[in-house]
């Protein structure tokens, strides 16, 4: 009975350790200001598999709203990615395919709404809370979910580089199958590398929902571009300058 009984465990951790995931996850957003109110944000990117072939890509573009600007009460003249912002509001497109020669080919349509919400916390922690909603479309069925996110970041400082450090939970419930509920946590560093250009490394675990959901874990990279009007007016005039020089 005992070696049976290890025999059984010993196949359980091998079916378990066979159901676990490593991922890569390379992204790269551009945000766009447009006014004091309004944002464009897009980005682009896609999952690589380590131990196969397997790989799939994304692309979404997006529109941010900003209001309730009365944080700078409560903490007054911090400095973070989006000052004085106490709520915003998000709406767009996103669009998920694999290769035609994917083993498991898809093609998913979301629309995207989301509303979120920052708070200060002592010792200059900042505390945001996302509540998003999925409404999706893959391989011709619809289907709709609920993403809320928790995530605690502090701005760090040394003598050489400017970086904030993260993490956060989130958990995702699909209306109408729970089978395919998913619960990830994220801890990440996001390093300035110029004036308007962010880097960020993470790692993201997400925990098995057996059997539809495996267990993953994710090494993932973003590059973010900040833009706005001044910055395009800024290069138009370097071009400018550059240009009578030459002359």
């Amino acid at each position: 009975m005992v070696l049976l009984i290890s025999i059984g465990t010993v196949q359980e951790s091998k079916a378990q350790l066979a159901l676990k995931s490593q991922e890569i996850w390379p992204s790269a957003d551009i945000y766009y200001k447009i006014n004091s109110k309004f944002r464009m944000y897009g980005t682009i990117g896609g999952t690589k598999l380590e131990e196969s072939s397997y790989t799939d890509g994304a692309i979404g573009l997006f529109v941010d709203y900003f209001t309730f600007p009365f944080t700078h009460v409560l903490r007054p003249n911090h400095a973070d990615s989006l000052p004085g912002k106490f709520l915003w509001l998000r709406g767009g497109f996103q669009y998920s395919a694999t290769p035609p020669s994917a083993e498991d080919p898809f093609k998913e349509t979301t629309i995207v709404t989301e509303a979120n919400a920052r708070f200060y916390l002592p010792y200059s922690f900042l505390l945001t809370s996302k509540n998003r909603f999925d409404w999706r479309l893959k391989n011709g069925e619809l289907n709709s979910r609920y993403r809320p996110r928790l995530t605690l970041e502090k701005d760090l400082k040394t003598e050489y580089i400017t970086f904030t450090a993260n993490g956060s939970a989130e958990y995702f419930i699909n209306f109408g199958n729970s089978a395919v509920n998913r619960f990830r946590t994220q801890l990440g560093v996001e390093i300035r590398v110029f004036k308007n250009v962010n880097y960020e490394v993470f790692w993201n675990h997400q925990f098995s929902n057996l059997p539809e959901i495996q267990e993953v874990d994710a090494f993932g990279m973003t590059l973010k571009v900040y833009m706005d009007r001044h910055t395009f007016k800024n290069l138009k005039l370097k071009k400018g300058k550059d240009k009578k020089d030459k002359k």
